[in-house]
């Protein structure tokens, strides 16, 4: 495996924050309920660190598609079919993290008898992040010269 990029890091670690507030704010509602317990407290440490793990390999699939994508001059035909492979490759990997998540989910609840809601809910924290993320960004984003605002 390829050392991770600067991006994958960055992002990762902006992901992992992002996961980390929402799963204590999980938490701080569950303690507020009076229903906080070490089965709860786990599962969401738990669910949420896979979130994260599973952020990163994302990442590291990206960052190697795009790699291979940028790594010589090919024809239109070759970039043609390299696109293909790489889509296919990104959808095969999304496949695969989504059943090794659901299964470290089901793991977790049934073996380790973490909390279901408390273990299933946070496994959704990356996708709140990401998406709020991307409104920051989008905000952030300067207006480009010539554009009117409706």
């Amino acid at each position: 495996m390829k050392k991770p990029g600067k991006a994958v890091l960055t992002q990762t670690a902006r992901v992992a924050v992002g996961v980390a507030a929402l799963v204590a704010v999980m938490l701080a509602v569950y303690a507020i309920i009076g229903r906080l317990s070490v089965s709860v407290a786990c599962g969401g440490v738990y669910s949420g660190a896979l979130g994260i793990l599973n952020f990163f390999v994302m990442g590291m699939m990206v960052q190697s598609v795009t790699e291979r994508m940028a790594e010589r001059q090919r024809t239109e035909k070759e970039i043609e079919d390299l696109t293909i492979q790489m889509q296919n490759r990104m959808k095969i990997s999304y496949n695969m993290r989504m059943i090794a998540l659901f299964g470290l989910l089901v793991l977790g609840i049934a073996v380790f008898k973490f909390d279901p809601l408390a273990t299933i809910l946070p496994s959704v924290f990356p996708s709140i992040v990401i998406r709020v993320l991307q409104i920051i960004e989008a905000k952030k984003a300067p207006v480009s010269e010539g554009s009117e605002e409706l």
